[in-house]
């Protein structure tokens, strides 16, 4: 069975803790999907964030072992407010999203083997899929994928080591 995202937030959504939590705050929404994946997504733990503008705080929801919500934490974005995400306008499963990296990894970054996958879904301009991918040598590749169409909108490779270097 491959994870259905729009099943998983109906089970966070119908889940007791969450009812009372947006019961006392209707003005969260749901702002990502994330996923730290080592091997096979089938048994990976997904965390949902729901983002609230009026306090500028994203309330986690972590689905395994069981639905539990973590304290409201900052925000780490940009600027301006963090756009709700639109599970509608999603037409793109996971799995298509991690087999269009997995295409770009072989035409591009053949030389690259892929250890950790971290995908976000999330409304940056558009819905998307923020996928990193973390190399034996230690380097993350990442990919924006549509999440309507597929389509790879950017790609990238850095050295994990260049992380902390002011770019000049």
């Amino acid at each position: 069975m491959v994870v259905s995202l729009k099943s998983l937030v109906g089970k966070v959504e119908s889940s007791r803790v969450f009812k009372s939590f947006i019961k006392e705050h209707p003005h969260y929404y749901l702002a990502h999907c994330f996923a730290m994946i080592s091997g096979d997504e089938e048994g990976c733990a997904w965390e949902l964030g729901y983002y609230s503008e009026k306090s500028d705080k994203l309330v986690v929801f972590e689905t395994k072992p069981r639905i539990r919500m973590r304290p409201a934490e900052e925000v780490f974005k940009r600027s301006g407010v963090v756009k709700k995400l639109d599970l509608g306008a999603v037409r793109v499963g996971v799995k298509r999203a991690l087999g269009v990296c997995e295409d770009v990894v072989r035409s591009k970054y053949a030389g690259e083997r892929i250890t950790k996958r971290i995908v976000i879904l999330q409304h940056l301009d558009r819905q998307v899929y923020n996928i990193t991918l973390v190399s034996r040598s230690f380097n993350i590749i990442n990919i924006r994928v549509d999440a309507r169409t597929g389509v790879v909108l950017e790609d990238d490779i850095r050295s994990i080591m260049s992380l902390g270097r002011k770019q000049s």
